[in-house]
């Protein structure tokens, strides 16, 4: 029986056993490869790729998003939002903004270490459409404390990374890099300020020589503020990394 035939009746037969509601809007959800979203949701223009004809090219921001109307024409010239210049990365992308069906999706990461076969897709369209400006040597996921690790029972950005390193055949390092202080939760009522002090110096490189004069691939479920990225990232250069892209599911919009 082919594949699609295949699919179309387990998507029945589980829609039957085990009905499920979207996350995002309610609605049923009709296909597993969805996950806790449904297809409309999906395919929302909120949960677009980032991949924006203005978008900066460091920090993957849109253009329009960040600058003014008045300055998006002088400064979109350069393809840089004039904001990330200081920022220690080298480049940093996301498969799109931090709401609807990503939203609901990272949600679930966060609790169940499944990613499922859409968001595979998103996540893998998304390297491979920047896999120059990413190109790198190995992938080191975002790590957490070993307190919150063994809470939770598993690190959602190694998940990520995992699926990367196998689809494209790279290296997955998520020995390296270790996250020595317990930060405390990320509010939403905090601001960039606080998020900064609440994870600075919160990470160290104990093997340095499986990062030293390679390009790293920093990968995570969410770009909030960018604080935990850029300590991360300065923790790695300063072991010798030659420089440190940045690959997330997801950024906050910013305000």
């Amino acid at each position: 029986m082919p594949a699609p035939a295949l699919r179309t009746i387990r998507d029945g037969i589980l829609g039957l056993a085990y009905p499920q509601e979207c996350r995002v809007c309610g609605c049923m959800v009709e296909s597993w490869d969805d996950g806790v979203a449904c297809a409309a949701c999906w395919s929302d223009a909120a949960g677009a790729n980032l991949a924006h004809p203005s978008f900066c090219e460091k920090c993957g921001l849109e253009l329009s998003r960040a600058i003014p109307a008045a300055e998006s024409t002088a400064r979109a010239k350069g393809r840089l939002c004039g904001m990330c210049g200081t920022l220690p990365f080298a480049v940093a992308r996301a498969c799109g903004l931090y709401s609807g069906a990503l939203e609901a999706s990272i949600l679930f990461l966060k609790v169940n270490p499944h990613i499922c076969p859409r968001l595979r897709r998103v996540i893998c369209r998304t390297l491979l459409e920047h896999r120059q400006a990413l190109a790198s040597d190995v992938i080191i996921p975002v790590p957490l404390h070993r307190d919150r690790k063994r809470e939770r029972g598993f690190n959602q950005a190694t998940i990520i990374g995992g699926l990367l390193a196998r689809e494209f055949r790279l290296t997955l390092e998520d020995r390296s890099l270790v996250r020595t202080k317990p930060t405390e939760r990320h509010r939403a009522g905090m601001d960039a300020a606080d998020r900064a002090q609440s994870v600075e110096r919160a990470f160290e490189v104990v093997r340095p020589r499986l990062t030293e004069g390679a390009s790293v691939l920093l990968v995570d479920d969410v770009y909030t503020t960018g604080s935990t990225i850029c300590s991360a990232t300065e923790s790695l250069l300063k072991a010798g990394a030659r420089q440190v892209n940045v690959l997330t599911i997801a950024r906050v919009e910013a305000r």
